[in-house]
């Protein structure tokens, strides 16, 4: 008994150095493709902070790969479906793209917005500014659903590439639950429409048993421009997810973030019109 108890120990020890080795590896490899000096002194300050490095990685390969066996050519737009957040600290939107195996990371929510069935025109393209739908999301609110649309609204979506070195707040995600519909509608409406076409891939963030866990988007868009550096893709970054503040400690700056893209009121959720199912 003893004995197994010492190889079970043994076992767990080089799970944890490889998985270590791997991760030390991966930021190596990140840090000697990266050719903006504001991301690689960021990969250098904050390696801390991609602990589950590794885990995203692993995750995002196995839908690459799968999806290189299929008819796309090397220019592609993935679709990442999760659940999302804002909040605490700002980072360099930069930092978002931290290889050129990322061309652009595309965020469709203003800031402090929770999002509503947006994956399918997302993922298809369809969506366009003009089909932006502003309302309340609260019960018993008094403000009318028109008072919700953000001021200044732009009229195009807010591309990390575009924003460059600007700070942002830290976006966060975590996983879709198996009981949560976003994905069950998504499958519906591919059902009824069609699926999202050639180049375009879709990953739902679905990872069974850590559905409560949050992690920083920054870690899934180094991970996924890692394992795109290893495949012939290049790739437009497209993120379905709410960006409502859930910030803790020190608020955000909403009066910069309203000059950096849009900030939403409290309580404003963003659907899209029916317009998006017979655009093409």
């Amino acid at each position: 008994m003893k004995d197994s108890v010492r190889e079970v120990h043994r076992d767990v020890h080089y799970w944890k150095r490889t998985r270590s080795d791997k991760r030390t590896t991966l930021m190596k490899l990140a840090e000697e493709n990266c050719t903006n000096p504001t991301v690689l002194t960021w990969l250098r300050q904050n390696s801390h902070t991609f602990i589950k490095l590794v885990d995203i990685f692993n995750f995002l390969k196995k839908h690459i790969d799968e999806e290189e066996k299929k008819d796309h050519s090397d220019i592609v737009d993935i679709t990442f479906v999760a659940h999302g957040a804002i909040g605490d600290f700002m980072i360099p939107a930069s930092c978002l793209l931290p290889l050129a195996s990322i061309r652009d990371v595309v965020l469709y929510s203003p800031w402090n917005c929770v999002t509503c069935g947006l994956e399918y025109g997302i993922a298809t393209g369809r969506l366009k500014p003009q089909h932006r739908i502003f309302y309340c999301t609260e019960d018993g609110c008094t403000v009318p659903d028109r008072m919700h649309r953000p001021k200044n609204l732009p009229d195009h979506w807010n591309s990390m590439k575009k924003a460059g070195d600007q700070m942002i707040p830290n976006i966060t995600v975590s996983p879709l639950r198996p009981d949560d519909g976003v994905w069950k509608y998504f499958k519906y409406l591919t059902k009824k429409y069609g699926p999202p076409g050639r180049n375009r891939i879709v990953i739902p963030f679905i990872l069974p048993g850590i559905e409560s866990q949050s992690f920083p988007f920054s870690v899934v868009t180094l991970a996924l421009s890692l394992v795109l550096l290893q495949s012939r893709f290049k790739a437009t970054f497209h993120l379905n997810a709410c960006l409502r503040d859930r910030s803790v400690g020190q608020k955000l700056d909403r009066e910069y973030l309203e000059k950096q893209y849009s900030w939403a009121p409290d309580g404003t959720g963003m659907k899209c019109s029916s317009d998006i199912f017979t655009c093409r």
